[in-house]
């Protein structure tokens, strides 16, 4: 572990991205891939998370669908961690330039980070397909069993990409240009083979920087990792100072 090395690159950087995984997520308690919650929601629905939380069952069943995302997604959310408030003081000292993830949650945000492009969309940015008009995670929590928009009536789509749904391909472009002009790419809870490390594909920057609670085979080819129980307990030590 280079606690100082790493240290001493965000330190000294005034270009960082952040490329943040869902294990910062997971070491709170949310993780929608972790065994024992999929299996609770089999027992609970009959059908798999993935199952459940597609473009299909949506639109064929959006009671249930619904139900799911009040109960499994809205209630659970949490709220910013320790990783996401030393983020928004990185951010503050004017040192990180951008997040870029694949969380629905919404906590970079929640933790006051400006620039954050969420590759999935997030729980708070529900949508009227009709009019476009956007509602918060609160409205869905307020309007059972379905919620339709309040001027035209139309049933509201979720904020986040449902499987079997195309991603946004503006914020793929967006997310690959700012990751190609960073300084230091900063990797924190997924490893340069998942869907989003191997966006570091497009870093043509200086120095790769990675955190995770597990090793990787392509950890190699990081300049500097940290690997460790606690990424929150890791990024407090190469990045000091009070989170905000």
């Amino acid at each position: 572990m280079s606690i100082r090395y790493m240290r001493d690159i965000l330190e000294t950087s005034n270009n960082i991205v952040c490329l943040q995984g869902r294990g910062a997520a997971a070491e709170m308690g949310i993780d929608f891939y972790d065994e024992d919650f999929v299996f609770a929601i089999e027992e609970k629905y009959g059908l798999s998370p993935d199952e459940i939380f597609s473009s299909t069952f949506y639109h064929n069943r959006p009671a249930v669908f619904y139900k799911f995302y009040r109960e499994e997604m809205l209630k659970k959310r949490g709220l910013p961690g320790v990783v996401n408030k030393t983020l928004k003081k990185m951010e503050d000292d004017g040192r990180l330039q951008a997040i870029v993830t694949r969380g629905m949650f919404n906590h970079s945000k929640s933790a006051g980070c400006k620039n954050v492009i969420q590759l999935y969309g997030h729980i708070d940015n529900n949508n009227c397909p009709h009019c476009g008009k956007i509602f918060p995670g609160s409205y869905i929590m307020e309007h059972t069993p379905l919620p339709m928009c309040d001027v035209c009536g139309t049933l509201l789509h979720p904020g986040t990409t449902l499987a079997g749904e195309m991603l946004d391909t503006q914020k793929l472009t967006e997310a690959a240009e700012i990751i190609s002009t960073a300084d230091t790419l900063l990797v924190i809870g997924c490893n340069l083979a998942s869907r989003l490390g191997s966006m570091s594909r497009y870093f043509e920057g200086d120095k790769i920087c990675l955190i995770n609670n597990k090793e990787h085979y392509t950890d190699r080819k990081a300049d500097c990792v940290c690997i460790g129980e606690s990424m929150a307990d890791i990024i407090q030590q190469v990045y000091p100072g009070k989170p905000v």
